[in-house]
């Protein structure tokens, strides 16, 4: 194990540890992984013989994440009998402030609600310094409140609360923007987090667009989403989709790995006889029997290339 102490957010830290062979054969197939994505590994010999050792380095990324933290790296080797090693990183990120999420997601939205998320500003008791926000700058539509930090498990924790509220319609798929943050902490004065949100009616899409790319005549492209009803209380009947031009073929089915959940699968397919040029004024229509939804257009982007000089 190792432990990295205490650090702040956006930080890197590195250890290393040597592995030896003390067996009385070579050990070969020695390689290494990290648990997440906040740990890079490399080692110095993927063999080695009986008495030689190596090198494992480790690299800790504490990107947005917080408090206490147990991550592992795993050493393998060809060894039957210890094929396996488990190695404990200990890291308490609670330097400087502290942000509690890397963004504000409010998730899937029924278009017409009014969800309120919240994020918070932290610094920690013995560590980190007090500081104030003294700005939050939101989005046209949003309302933002800012109140004291509480942790009932941890009363180190200090800080400030800021809950966001949306206070008007945004428009059917997906809404990104940013939130921007001042404050009096000398190292993170200006902050901005990403905020985002699926704006949904009666029925669930995962995409209202399909991307094609740009690909070469005389070659078949499929594209997919899924969909489904947004909450129990919707019942889709008869469901078909077109494309309007004829241009795609289109299919509608359940899904097959999910359908007990009620997702349907739409797969749409540029055959190879295709014309070449642009695929962006084509529009997918999706029929259901919901009320008020009967027909959701989805937008198409791509291109055909000609297959003679693949422009």
């Amino acid at each position: 194990a190792h432990d990295f102490g205490t650090a702040k957010q956006k930080d890197v830290r590195h250890t290393e540890f040597t592995y030896t062979n003390r067996s009385s054969k070579p050990i070969r197939g020695i390689r290494a992984r990290g648990e997440c994505g906040c740990n890079a590994v490399t080692v110095s010999h993927a063999e080695l013989e009986p008495g030689a050792s190596g090198v494992l380095k480790v690299e800790f990324h504490t990107l947005s994440l917080s408090g206490a933290m147990l991550k592992r790296v795993q050493l393998f080797t060809s060894d039957p009998s210890r094929g396996r090693i488990r190695i404990a990183l200990k890291v308490l990120i609670v330097e400087g402030l502290v942000v509690g999420s890397a963004g504000v997601s409010f998730g899937d939205v029924s278009l017409g609600t009014r969800p309120t998320r919240s994020f918070s500003l932290r610094w920690y008791e013995g560590v980190g310094e007090p500081f104030e926000v003294t700005e939050v700058n939101v989005p046209e539509g949003f309302r933002a409140v800012k109140t004291p930090y509480k942790n009932a498990q941890d009363s180190r924790w200090r800080g400030w609360e800021v809950a966001l509220t949306l206070e008007k319609t945004l428009p059917l798929g997906m809404y990104s923007a940013e939130v921007l943050l001042r404050t009096t902490n000398k190292e993170r004065a200006r902050l901005t987090l990403p905020l985002s949100a699926n704006v949904c009616g009666k029925i669930w899409l995962q995409a209202r667009r399909l991307s094609f790319g740009s690909f070469t005549q005389g070659r078949v492209r499929k594209a997919s989403i899924k969909f489904r009803p947004f909450d129990e209380s919707v019942t889709f009947g008869a469901v078909s989709a077109k494309s309007r031009s004829g241009r795609i073929q289109v299919e509608v089915k359940p899904d097959p790995y999910m359908a007990d959940q009620g997702y349907w699968k739409l797969t749409a397919t540029v055959p190879a006889d295709a014309e070449p040029g642009a695929l962006d004024e084509e529009i997918i229509e999706l029929h259901t029997g919901v009320a008020g939804e009967e027909i959701t257009l989805l937008a198409v982007r791509g291109r055909v290339k000609k297959a003679a000089d693949g422009r």
